[in-house]
């Protein structure tokens, strides 16, 4: 190979590379100041402190992807859903459960019957593959996560390129990890920009949880639910308990 197309070979290679380092500055959350929220955050009222939190979500005629997970996951996602219940009507809402989960189903149904008030055509359900079992094995959880990838793509990403979530909120399920990172890889390639906020669990006290430590460095709002982890980690909001 000539000097002269290797160097062009060479500076292209640095050039795309160069680019790419400079995008994932641009979107990512990690690579800006963060909010680092003690005790002189305000608790205020629900009302005051929902009002905050999702702000970005109360204009009209905007998709919200809400990540219900099982057990103790979707009782405080439930619970959180009810203090924003006003702005419900407002948003096309799509709800992603894992396979078998029929427990947080029922859940949700009986939340938009009985508190949005809302017909079983006003929301979508959009079942994946559950990213890991509780007690399984390294090697079956490893599988599981490949197919809840894999999942994760075809009914989220490939099977709705034209109707991305301006809003993707979880609060911790493992089923999260696939979905938060994907959505921020297609915001990478500017095909959509949605804003991924998590919620930690209330059972996090002074840690948190391996799904919020992978999400953290991707997430537009990260919000946990005591003061010893505002303290702990950057970037991390605090505004009482919201459960």
């Amino acid at each position: 190979m000539e000097e002269i197309t290797f160097t062009v070979i060479v500076s292209i290679l640095l050039v795309a590379i160069l680019g790419g380092i400079l995008r994932l500055v641009q979107i990512a959350p990690f690579c800006k100041a963060g909010k680092h929220v003690g005790s002189e955050t305000r608790n205020g009222t629900d009302g005051k402190k929902y009002e905050d939190i999702l702000s970005s979500i109360e204009p009209k005629n905007k998709r919200i992807m809400i990540l219900l997970g099982s057990g103790g996951h979707t009782g405080e996602m439930i619970r959180i859903l009810e203090q924003w219940s006003i702005y419900a009507g407002k948003l096309d809402r799509d709800y992603v459960l894992s396979s078998g989960d029929d427990t947080s189903i029922l859940k949700l149904k009986k939340f938009e019957e009985e508190v949005v008030k809302s017909n079983p055509e006003d929301y979508t359900i959009i079942t994946v593959h559950r990213a890991r079992d509780i007690g399984a094995g390294k090697v079956n959880a490893l599988i599981n996560t490949l197919l809840s990838f894999a999942s994760t793509f075809y009914k989220i990403i490939a099977m709705r390129l034209n109707k991305f979530p301006k809003i993707f909120l979880t609060n911790g399920p493992g089923t999260a990890i696939p979905i938060a990172y994907m959505l921020f890889i297609c915001k990478y390639f500017g095909l959509c920009d949605t804003k991924i906020i998590y919620i930690e669990s209330l059972a996090r006290v002074n840690k948190l949880s391996l799904t919020g430590l992978l999400i953290l460095p991707i997430s537009d709002r990260f919000i946990v639910q005591w003061e010893p982890l505002a303290r702990k980690y950057r970037r991390c909001e605090y505004y009482g308990i919201l459960v």
